[in-house]
């Protein structure tokens, strides 16, 4: 609609302004309806009760008939109707026998029909009870003046007018001095909106209290802020990441081919060396960036919705598969629970930190060696403990290592150094924590420390750190 003004200021006093202006104006023609209709149902009741002394007009209607002084005052009835502006008519078969009162400016029919009735005549307004009398054959006509009814309601009009359209310019004066108060919250936010720039992380939009809608829509803002910083800071630390961790391997690709091409009569030994190398850069690649884009996901809260997962399932799941990947590893998983347990969260990321957990353990643990699973919990708390036999880390350098593309100093093993990374995150997506020790074996134990679902409480032995 484009006749609607285009600030909400302007739509609010005008949507005001007429809604006064109808209300107003409205209240006041029914007053006016109400005093008119009063007056003119008191000019009927006094033509009524003259009517009803009808017997005793016509006798001294027809007395006065010969006396052209009547009409003056000269007798008793004559003297009542005179200036009353009213007029009192004897009618006998359609015309007028004799007439007594106010001398209407232009004459006036005879009524046609008994009953009430409205004359125009002559600028004058005329209201008329004609009833018929017990003798004579005669009608008596009652008539009153109602000029200055119509008067009183033309002025009556006039004012409901002049006070409706004072009442409209008031009000939209009156409102659109308030809503410049009223929408100050408003302003705030929006000046707050230009100053937010996407190359800073802040400042955020001010908080307003009130009103509760401007309170509302402030936080609601200043959420959907918050998640677009977010995903722009995972999608910036992505590129750079990815830019930063692709450029090696893409280089060392890049060489083998270069160097391929170079030498096409290479022996076929070492053409089989540098395409393994190819491969095995190729699957590093492939992981990398399976990885990035996992705690993409992760750092822009992309996530889907929570259900019930039971965590048995999921680890003796999660073993079985690790055993297929690392035949050469021994997987041993125990459960100090004594009922199924349950956690609230996203199968798929729980999955992937336990994988990671179980992978980690086979390639930094002892070449053949052993992996301990555990799961256990106490006050409200699940936890899922792997540990291997290998050299473990310094607890100096034991936070480092949940750090993206960071690697111990120990390592023997390709990776990418995104692994406990990607469990830290998923620990924190759920609530809880990963917490790195000393295992059994003298190396690594990861303990992913999960809430229970809510109304469980699981009961076992806690993990010795």
């Amino acid at each position: 609609m484009r006749w609607l003004p285009r600030s909400l200021r302007s739509r609010i006093t005008v949507a005001v302004a007429v809604l006064v202006t109808v209300v107003v104006a409205l209240a006041g023609l029914v007053i006016v309806a109400r005093i008119d209709h009063r007056d003119r149902t008191d000019v009927d009741r006094q033509l009524a009760a003259r009517v009803e002394k009808g017997d005793q007009d016509a006798e001294k209607l027809l007395d006065q008939r010969g006396h052209p002084d009547a009409g003056q005052g000269g007798d008793d009835y004559g003297g009542l109707l005179a200036g009353s502006q009213s007029l009192v008519r004897l009618i006998s078969g359609g015309k007028v026998v004799a007439q007594h009162g106010e001398t209407p400016t232009a004459p006036l029919p005879p009524p046609a029909r008994d009953g009430y009735r409205t004359v125009d005549t002559g600028g004058q307004t005329w209201r008329s009870l004609t009833r018929p009398l017990d003798t004579g054959g005669y009608r008596l006509e009652v008539l009153q003046d109602i000029d200055p009814i119509e008067r009183r309601l033309a002025d009556n009009t006039a004012i409901v007018a002049a006070v409706t359209l004072f009442a409209a310019l008031a009000t939209a004066g009156g409102v659109w001095l308030l809503t410049r108060i009223i929408l100050q919250p408003l302003e705030r936010l929006r000046t707050g909106a230009l100053a937010i720039s996407a190359d800073t992380a802040g400042p955020q939009l001010p908080a307003a209290e009130r009103p509760q809608e401007v309170a509302d829509l402030s936080r609601a803002l200043n959420g959907m802020l918050d998640q677009l910083r977010t995903s722009m800071e995972s999608t910036r630390r992505f590129t750079a990441d990815a830019g930063h961790e692709l450029r090696t391997p893409l280089t060392s690709i890049g060489v083998t081919l270069e160097t391929l091409q170079r030498n096409p009569g290479l022996p076929t030994a070492q053409r089989a060396r540098a395409l393994e190398a190819m491969s095995a850069e190729h699957r590093r690649i492939t992981a990398l960036l399976t990885g990035l884009q996992t705690l993409a996901r992760g750092d822009a809260h992309a996530l889907p919705e929570r259900s019930r997962v039971v965590v048995g399932e999921l680890l003796d799941t999660a073993v079985a598969r690790a055993a297929r990947r690392h035949p050469a590893t021994t997987y041993r998983l125990s459960a100090d629970v004594p009922a199924p347990v349950h956690v609230d969260g996203w199968p798929v990321g729980l999955r992937l930190a336990v994988d990671n957990l179980l992978d980690n353990a086979a390639l930094h643990g002892r070449p053949g060696g052993d992996v301990e699973v555990r799961l256990t919990g106490d006050a409200g708390t699940v936890r899922i403990g792997v540990g291997d036999d290998g050299p473990g880390i310094p607890a100096g350098q034991r936070h480092a290592m949940t750090e993206r593309f960071t690697r111990g100093a120990r390592t023997r093993s390709p990776g990418s150094g995104l692994g406990l990374a990607l469990v830290d995150q998923q620990a924190h997506l759920h609530h809880g924590t990963l917490h790195l020790g000393v295992s059994r074996g003298g190396g690594l134990e990861a303990t992913l420390a999960l809430p229970a679902a809510e109304g469980e409480e699981p009961h076992g032995q806690p993990t010795q750190d």
